[in-house]
């Protein structure tokens, strides 16, 4: 459920949340790495433009923090660019009934986003300004969160096993020591990768070993994705799968 990222497509879902919401819309524009951040604030240009608001996040941050931002600032969708230049398409507020906040467009969804896109980008029209940042604060909102419901879980008794990160400097790092989870990069202990999209964990543990570890955070979800790798730990702040969240209630829970 994938699109290039470019004027094109800031033009169709202007469209498709202008219709949905029969007025000025909000949209949230987050990217994965710095080399985006030109295309993302020309999107904000162009959604002022043709007469929505945009609000960027603050620098570049993994896919689920848009979603989640989604919600938080009661936006009507948010786009999200990633490195390799394809967008994902999340949608919330007044375009989508509200148990559906924050997940990714359907594809009927996205099939209306493609009819609206424009084929002459030259003729779009770019504010001067308008748009604004999402703040800093909306991370330690996520994070808040994430650790409130992850620790619900666990059981006080349990002690976390030991863990090494592929990004030692990432949320899923700031996650694990917030609920206590000892990382140990050159040890032998759980071994945990959460990819670019923010949506797939990928783990040292056998997938029968991970389905058992979150069985319990799974079963309260009304909306888990299907797929290896897939894990949606709380719809209620991030409808899509996210990793990240997945990544340390594994830590927590997982066996020693």
């Amino acid at each position: 459920m994938t699109r290039c990222a470019g004027p094109s497509l800031f033009a169709g879902i202007a469209s498709f949340l202008s219709a949905a919401t029969r007025g000025r819309f909000r949209l949230i524009i987050g990217y994965e790495a710095s080399h985006t951040g030109d295309l993302a604030r020309d999107g904000a240009a162009i959604i002022e433009g043709l007469g929505g608001h945009a609000l960027l996040m603050p620098r570049a941050l993994p896919a689920p923090l848009t979603a989640f931002s989604v919600r938080m600032v009661m936006a009507d969708g948010a786009l999200y660019i990633r490195s390799s230049g394809e967008a994902l398409i999340y949608l919330g507020g007044r375009a989508v009934d509200r148990s559906r906040e924050g997940a990714l467009a359907s594809e009927a969804e996205l099939s209306l986003i493609d009819e609206a896109a424009v084929s002459d980008e030259a003729t779009l029209p770019r504010a001067e300004g308008g748009w604004e940042c999402v703040g800093e604060g909306m991370i330690g909102a996520y994070v808040d969160r994430a650790v409130s419901r992850i620790s619900s879980l666990s059981d006080a008794t349990h002690v976390p096993t030991p863990v090494s990160v592929e990004d030692p400097t990432g949320l899923l790092t700031s996650l694990l020591e917030r609920l206590g989870v000892p990382i140990d990069e050159a040890g032998p202990g759980l071994s945990l990768r959460v990819c670019c999209e923010g949506r797939t964990l990928c783990s040292s543990l056998s997938e029968e070993q991970v389905q058992t570890a979150l069985g319990e955070a799974m079963a309260t979800s009304p909306a888990i994705p299907a797929g290896r790798g897939l894990y949606c730990v709380d719809p209620a702040f991030v409808m899509d799968a996210d990793a990240i969240s997945a990544g340390a209630a594994l830590a927590l829970l997982a066996p020693r």
